[in-house]
């Protein structure tokens, strides 16, 4: 087992790193269900740890699970391409997961800082950037696992993540309403 997922996370590292595509993954969807548990898992511990970190985030992680499953089901099933979804939602979650334990706290750490900007106290130049790095790198190896998934260029897999990231703000938007500006 253990062996199993050192091979998982090594395949993993390979596909953030722009060396391998999902077809890399084994196509099994328990590995599929254990990659969303552990996603949660990992989520839920940066959360409990960082005593900043808003009330809704657990929710907010499910119903980005949610949104992205039946997104990329629909899409394969436009494009008659089922067979690619575990493999390909395997590594969707799998590179998302690897990204968490940096990319949560920086965006905890940054919050203040966008829920009420003050030009006079700007956010930290250094987390900044490193989150802005960070958010680019795993958009470019989203969006090559959705090229190669796909088959599709690179603009359409682009789109496509922008529209799975639009529909998860609408879904959201439709089930908990807008969030008002703080005064």
């Amino acid at each position: 087992m253990l062996v199993n997922l050192r091979v998982l996370f090594a395949r993993l590292i390979d596909i953030t790193l722009l060396r391998a595509g999902p077809e890399s993954l084994p196509a099994s969807a328990s590995l599929l269900a254990i990659v969303i548990a552990l996603n949660f898992a990992v989520s839920a511990i940066i959360t409990s740890i960082i005593p900043t970190a808003p009330s809704r985030l657990s929710v907010e992680f499910l119903l980005d699970t949610v949104v992205a499953l039946v997104w990329f089901q629909v899409a394969f099933a436009l494009v008659n391409k089922r067979e690619r979804f575990v493999q390909t939602m395997t590594a969707f979650f799998g590179v998302f997961t690897l990204f968490l334990p940096v990319l949560l706290p920086l965006a905890i750490s940054l919050l203040p800082y966008t829920i009420k900007p003050d030009p006079a106290n700007p956010p930290p130049t250094l987390s900044t950037l490193v989150g802005a790095a960070l958010v680019i790198w795993l958009l470019v190896v989203l969006v090559r696992i959705v090229k190669a998934a796909f088959e599709w260029p690179y603009v359409a897999a682009i789109l496509f993540i922008f529209g799975l990231r639009i529909a998860t703000a609408l879904v959201y938007a439709m089930l908990f309403g807008i969030p008002s500006k703080p005064v």
